[in-house]
């Protein structure tokens, strides 16, 4: 089947419900599915028994975030993102272009992964009534995400308004040398982007079809590709999961598939809440907001938000300005 028929299938309610392939919709294996954080990362980092806290506050080991999948997808096109992007991380030369796109590809596997999980746990083990974390219907939001991640299986081409591909990418070198060997992740479901540290190295990939890029092609500070200290990384984070929540708008697609090849072009961007007043110019995100930014800085930066909101000016403190 075609990999665009493929992701329908994968998205469908009743796929998730029923607990099919997360990434085809077959029947699953009857192994132990797709470790959504993957063991080489998983050994590397000794991260079996650490936890990741879910949506309602769960704190799952990451052993155990694990989903369905089926052996054709676990040993075939899942298994090259891994090896694809496994390369990358072992390494801190700049990215090409391809290593860009298996890097996107491996973070929207994550990405939808961590929330397939969230559909299949209660939000209160003690009451059944309230239902899972997420509805299984969620996964439809995720369609373009898939669409990143099905790209893998076969030659894919990209025709974008914003940059090369239809998604946000930044990514940094690491340079705190006690702390080399450090793994982080974090999420943000409103804005759909991820942003992880794996060694030396960080990426941070936003499900925007490129909206990011577009205002700032070189993220925050323009610092795409440089090296920066660990507590930097935790704040272009925190910027970057507060941008992807102001997105306001959306793209329209064309999308085209044979046996060798899948075509995603983009069309155009539509806005949810039309033109900036007293413009001609198209809302793609709401106004920025430094003091809703300093709530987003303290959570994933792990401070009191006293030390990085100044009232007075009602301004956030950085640590980036050179």
């Amino acid at each position: 089947m075609y990999a665009l028929e493929l992701t329908e299938l994968a998205i469908r309610e009743e796929s998730i419900s029923n607990r099919k392939c997360f990434a085809c919709g077959g029947e699953p294996s009857t192994g132990d599915g797709e470790h959504v954080i993957p063991l080489w990362l998983q050994g590397r980092f000794g991260l079996s028994n650490d936890f990741i806290t879910l949506l309602n506050g769960t704190r799952l080991p990451y052993r155990s975030l694990k989903i369905p999948c089926c052996e054709s997808c676990n040993n075939g096109f899942l298994s090259r993102i891994e090896s694809n992007v496994k390369r990358i991380f072992e390494t801190s030369s700049p990215l090409q272009d391809y290593e860009k796109l298996s890097v996107a590809r491996w973070l929207s596997k994550i990405l939808i992964g961590i929330l397939v999980k969230e559909t299949s746990l209660l939000r209160d083990r003690s009451n059944t009534t309230t239902g899972n974390i997420l509805p299984s219907s969620f996964i439809s939001e995720l369609q373009h995400c898939h669409f990143i991640m099905q790209s893998a299986r076969k030659t894919s081409r990209f025709s974008c308004l914003h940059s090369k591909f239809p998604f946000s990418l930044y990514t940094y070198s690491i340079t705190d040398n006690d702390d080399n060997g450090k793994f982080d992740l974090s999420t943000n479901l409103i804005g759909m982007s991820i942003s992880i540290r794996v060694g030396n190295r960080g990426a941070i990939f936003i499900n925007d079809g490129g909206l990011q890029m577009e205002v700032g092609p070189k993220g925050p500070f323009e610092l795409d590709g440089g090296e920066i200290s660990a507590l930097q990384f935790k704040e272009i984070t925190a910027r970057v999961h507060y941008k992807s929540a102001l997105r306001d708008a959306t793209h329209l697609y064309i999308t085209a598939e044979n046996d060798y090849t899948l075509d995603i072009t983009q069309v155009r961007v539509e806005s949810y809440s039309g033109y900036i007043e007293n413009t001609d110019e198209v809302q793609i995100f709401r106004p920025w907001d430094e003091t809703e930014l300093s709530h987003f800085m303290a959570q994933y930066m792990g401070i009191n938000r006293e030390f990085i909101f100044d009232e007075d000016s009602s301004s956030c403190k950085t640590l980036l300005a050179r």
